[in-house]
């Protein structure tokens, strides 16, 4: 099955002041880049993150659903086309629930995996003003997820994302984001989380500390 891809973007590291006048240094303005780029293990090569906690071969590529920009159109002024909260891949038919832990696809010449949710950050906060973005993100478990890369090569603008395995059982990052966010005393669905070979260390780490505050 294949799912349009509207944007791709990058962007490099700059030092931004924002509305709140606190200045600071993020990639999170993105660009959509033409003709083809290079997709390597850690990201596309004209792509950089400047917080340990973004990037790396876990978080190679970051993923937002094209289908959830009508969600923030009354709650974010001025809504960009692109790149809403800092992704590379904006992608329409594809959303939290449909999106599965370990799940595979195509995408040009690369080869890309489903690794984990997106944990939202201050600065999505600032760029617009909204003190409780990063809130309203988490209690609709509308965070996006990131990619692993399994195979590197050129992207273009004009391809589409092919599923090309599906991993069972199937994890969606929705259950995943409404398990940790809303139903975080559910011993039984944590379990089942932790159980399930596909999730990644960082995800395995933020579950067992919940399940601790359980025992």
């Amino acid at each position: 099955m294949d799912y349009k891809v509207d944007y791709i973007s990058v962007g490099k590291i700059a030092n931004i002041t924002f509305s709140d006048q606190k200045s600071k240094k993020t990639a999170i303005f993105k660009e959509p880049f033409k003709d083809k780029m290079y997709l390597t293990h850690t990201g596309f090569v004209e792509d950089e993150q400047q917080y340990k906690g973004h990037g790396g071969p876990e978080k190679a590529l970051c993923f937002y659903s094209k289908d959830n920009y009508a969600y923030w159109e009354d709650i974010i002024d001025l809504l960009p086309k692109y790149a809403i909260f800092g992704e590379n891949i904006t992608v329409s038919g594809l959303t939290e629930e449909d999106l599965n832990i370990g799940d595979t696809y195509e995408l040009g010449e690369a080869i890309i995996q489903v690794s984990c949710p997106r944990q939202p950050c201050a600065t999505i906060a600032q760029r617009y003003g909204i003190k409780d973005l990063v809130k309203r993100m988490a209690d609709s478990y509308r965070t996006g997820c990131y990619f692993r890369v399994l195979k590197e090569g050129y992207v273009s603008q004009n391809d589409n994302m092919r599923l090309i395995e599906q991993t069972e059982p199937k994890l969606s990052i929705y259950e995943l984001n409404e398990t940790r966010f809303k139903d975080s005393k559910n011993l039984q669905r944590i379990d089942n989380i932790l159980n399930h070979d596909a999730i990644n260390d960082e995800t395995r780490e933020i579950f067992m500390k919940l399940r601790k505050r359980l025992s």
